[in-house]
């Protein structure tokens, strides 16, 4: 690629990066609305830990490290906005340095296979489960230091595992008035943080759309709810569908996940095609650890399982191409 495309190319990710910045400041008000000033302490610390960690392993690949690239800052703050608002600092930073390893390991902005939050929050769940899947309710004003005296909760996942519904209104899930991670819950302002994406030019809907919809049909035709048959028609009890498809859509991290993180600029293919295939599979990963786990945020994982497929699907897109242009060529001699 030539050099002036590459530096087009980091610029509109720079961007992508900045933003992502910036819709953080609402999430991160509300959760300061619902309990206090601890999670705004737990995402300075994992911004200065981004910033040390990526000053000490950037120099480790030859392209070293660039002042003015924000890539390792938006990891830290995304891995916070899936964490507890009662999460230990020490696991915001190991997290923290956990993505921005996988970062500079394949070679530092724009050539890591894999979401680094991604990675850093799946570290953070497998080695904290309890701490990472229990939520203080909101409107607990939380202590700045050790919060492990407040009482916590399940999130809304582990009933939709065990079959059953969670009791929260509409209300409560569109302002984030539930217990579950402090940045995925309010999703009224997710709503508006990714119209603001979309308008800037960062959420690709090729990738968002079919992620959603396939979240959407698969629990419609496979209901996992007690009393309902699995494999019953998709037109029969429409009134218990239509509750779960609520807190599918409304509660945990689905929509966090496809605003967020699905279409980070390195790790989602760059063609069309491929980003609907993408999207797709995504969808379908993120439904099954979603409804077969307990955890909320099993977008992550989704997206470490589908990460090896973009530039495959990107190769798989050109060659469909060109042997599509050929065939016309073909035709076109052949008519001449």
């Amino acid at each position: 690629m030539p050099k002036r495309h590459e530096k087009i190319k980091k610029s509109e990710n720079y961007s992508y990066y900045w933003d992502i910045l910036f819709c953080c400041v609402p999430l991160m008000a509300m959760s300061y609305f619902y309990y206090g000033p601890r999670p705004i302490l737990m995402l300075i610390v994992g911004l200065v830990t981004a910033y040390v960690a990526d000053c000490v392993a950037a120099p480790l690949h030859g392209a070293g490290y660039h002042s003015h690239e924000p890539s390792s800052e938006a990891f830290a703050a995304l891995i916070v906005l899936m964490m507890p608002a009662s999460a230990p600092y020490y696991i915001v930073v190991v997290a923290t340095i956990m993505a921005v390893l996988v970062k500079e390991a394949f070679g530092g902005e724009g050539h890591y296979p894999f979401h680094p939050a991604a990675v850093g929050h799946a570290v953070a769940a497998l080695s904290w489960p309890s701490v990472m899947f229990n939520y203080p309710t909101p409107g607990t004003k939380l202590p700045l230091g050790n919060a492990v005296d407040v009482a916590l909760t399940s999130g809304s996942n582990v009933s939709l595992v065990a079959g059953g519904l969670p009791s929260d209104s509409t209300m409560n899930l569109l302002t984030g008035n539930v217990a579950g991670p402090l940045g995925c819950c309010a999703i009224l302002v997710i709503l508006a943080c990714g119209l603001y994406l979309y308008v800037r030019g960062h959420l690709q809907l090729a990738t968002v759309l079919p992620y959603v919809a396939v979240c959407i049909v698969l629990p419609w035709l496979f209901p996992q709810l007690n009393g309902l048959p699995v494999l019953s028609a998709p037109w029969t009890y429409v009134r218990q569908r239509v509750y779960l498809e609520k807190y599918v859509l409304l509660s945990g991290a689905m929509l966090f996940g496809g605003v967020f993180l699905a279409c980070e600029p390195v790790t989602q293919p760059n063609r069309r095609a491929s980003r609907v295939i993408y999207g797709l599979v995504l969808g379908v990963a993120a439904t099954i650890f979603r409804f077969f786990s307990t955890y909320e945020t099993g977008v992550c994982f989704a997206l470490l399982l589908v990460g090896a497929f973009p530039e495959w699907l990107d190769r798989a897109a050109r060659r469909a191409e060109r042997m599509k242009f050929m065939r016309k060529e073909e035709k076109r001699l052949g008519r001449e």
